[in-house]
């Protein structure tokens, strides 16, 4: 193996560990130390390891050294010194650029389809009040009628049943 190649594979373990931290930095980020985060977590580092190798399968095919392992741990703390702020900082852009408008303009879209199927909605709603309202007295005068007797009924059950009684 030629050393341009051997050069080659050094740096492109170097991105992947870079890359890498930058991807589980935003997963924690995102998932906020919850169970399922740390699912999540776990489900990042298996896809990371294998795009690592696929990396890897590409550059050099497949063939694994001691010093990728080294050069990717390099890429850690490099992220770690060097690339977390600007890192960081693209992310509350693309967030604040991006991802929030999206969210306002699906929130609208969807809030608009709501009102227009709530409009038929409310309509029916308002005629089957109109329909009910000649009902409400005769119900309202059978509902206070068994309600007191409901009231009645109550006060002779034992508050808690399930409850042991104290000696």
């Amino acid at each position: 193996m030629i050393v341009s190649q051997q050069l080659l594979g050094l740096l492109a373990m170097l991105a992947t560990g870079v890359l890498a931290t930058a991807a589980i930095d935003a997963v924690r980020t995102a998932a906020g130390g919850t169970r399922a985060g740390t699912v999540l977590e776990l489900a990042a580092w298996l896809l990371l390891g294998i795009a690592a190798y696929g990396v890897l399968f590409a550059v050099r095919d497949g063939e694994w050294r001691f010093y990728d392992l080294l050069a990717q741990l390099s890429g850690l703390l490099l992220y770690e010194s060097v690339f977390c702020r600007p890192f960081r900082l693209a992310g509350r852009l693309i967030r604040l650029l991006l991802l929030r408008p999206a969210y306002l303009i699906l929130r609208g879209v969807f809030r608009t389809i709501l009102f227009i199927i709530g409009i038929p909605l409310r309509l029916i709603r308002f005629v089957l009040k109109l329909l009910l309202r000649p009902f409400r007295r005769p119900y309202r005068a059978v509902r206070h009628r068994l309600g007191a007797k409901a009231r009645k009924i109550r006060k002779r059950l034992p508050r808690n049943p399930l409850k042991k009684p104290t000696i």
